[in-house]
């Protein structure tokens, strides 16, 4: 698009940062998410693709990547996040190689944004 679109965009997301607004880069290690990214957005949270996380367990591979990942987004001051949990196994050595959060049907299967909001008011009304 051009030098001038991105200076729109590079000021969108630093205001986003301003605000307090936390930006993500999902899906880590797959598709159109780059080193590049990490070096010139804005973000708080790597998110690494649930393809890693769905073979970990028995691919050596897959844990390299992972454990890289956690450690390259640490050493950028990010969070970083497993996608597509699905086992406690995953769970645990998750925790054993410093991942910061995991998410997937593990944890808590998806829920339509009108239960969400439900669980969430009857949370902090209680």
């Amino acid at each position: 698009f051009g030098t001038e679109f991105d200076n729109h965009i590079d000021k969108w997301l630093k205001s986003f940062k301003e605000l307090n607004l936390k930006l993500s880069i999902d899906d880590f290690g797959t598709g159109y998410s780059s080193l590049q990214q990490l070096r010139q957005l804005p973000v708080n949270i790597l998110k690494i693709d649930q393809s890693f996380i769905k073979e970990m367990l028995i691919d050596s591979d897959d844990e390299s990547i992972i454990r890289a990942s956690i450690e390259l987004g640490h050493s950028l001051g990010l969070k970083v996040v497993a996608e597509g949990v699905e086992e406690a196994e995953q769970v645990t050595r998750l925790k054993e190689i410093n991942c910061d959060e995991v998410q997937g049907n593990y944890i808590g299967e998806p829920k339509v944004a009108r239960l969400c909001t439900e669980l969430l008011k009857n949370k902090f009304q209680s």
